[in-house]
């Protein structure tokens, strides 16, 4: 079990370094209505990830394993999302998206008119994203082998889920403890983000892929 949480913390943290969400979240919050949108953006993003790993998990439980082989799964499991997450940083640093600055364009296009459903839609759809889906059915795969009691799999779905969304909470929580002061560092971090963030979120990428791939091969 410790194995498990162990990856799932590095799979969550993956899934943290992501220039969307955290883009998304700040334009938000500094856009002329931010409570229309913070808290419904906030919940679907969270929830999203909620569900996308819990029914990995459900489903994941319904195969035939076999608990001496369960080791061995979740070793092979980790080293092709090592490898998967070394290659995707290597696409980060070769290549400029244009695709990223498109979305976030279009996303604050929308603030001003949008109803409260819409940022609740934005945080569900950003779960969709290619890296978020195969971080996050990788987590329910490894939560689902395990085939933990009711209670303790659904706290881990949580952890990874609050973990893996740290880019759209922490950003909210502290505009929620103090709107007026977090508009000077949230403006900083979002200029910050568009100069430096594909590089910070390539180079963690790199180091969890490395790391994930290096345990994994360890547990083999």
């Amino acid at each position: 079990m410790l194995s498990t949480i162990l990856s799932l913390i590095l799979f969550a943290l993956a899934g943290a370094m992501s220039t969307v969400p955290a883009s998304a979240t700040i334009m938000i919050l500094l856009s002329p209505d931010p409570r229309r949108g913070a808290l419904p953006f906030l919940i679907g993003s969270l929830a999203g990830s909620v569900v996308v790993v819990g029914l990995s998990a459900v489903g994941l439980q319904f195969l035939p394993v076999r608990p001496r082989l369960r080791d061995e799964l979740l070793a092979s499991i980790g080293l092709l999302v090592g490898v998967a997450l070394i290659g995707y940083s290597i696409i980060l640093f070769v290549h400029k998206s244009r695709s990223e600055g498109t979305m976030l364009r279009k996303i604050e296009s929308r603030f001003r008119s949008a109803p409260s459903w819409e940022f609740l839609a934005l945080g569900l759809g950003l779960n969709l994203r290619p890296k978020a889906i195969l971080l996050a059915v990788t987590a329910g795969a490894l939560i689902g082998i395990q085939d933990p009691p009711p209670l303790q799999g659904t706290l881990l779905v949580l952890a990874y889920a609050a973990v893996a969304q740290s880019a759209v909470v922490v950003p909210i929580a502290v505009w929620l403890r103090s709107p007026e002061k977090a508009q000077r560092p949230l403006t900083a971090l979002y200029n910050w983000l568009q100069r430096n963030g594909r590089r910070i979120a390539a180079i963690g990428t790199l180091a969890i892929g490395l790391v994930v791939a290096g345990y994994s091969l360890f547990l083999r």
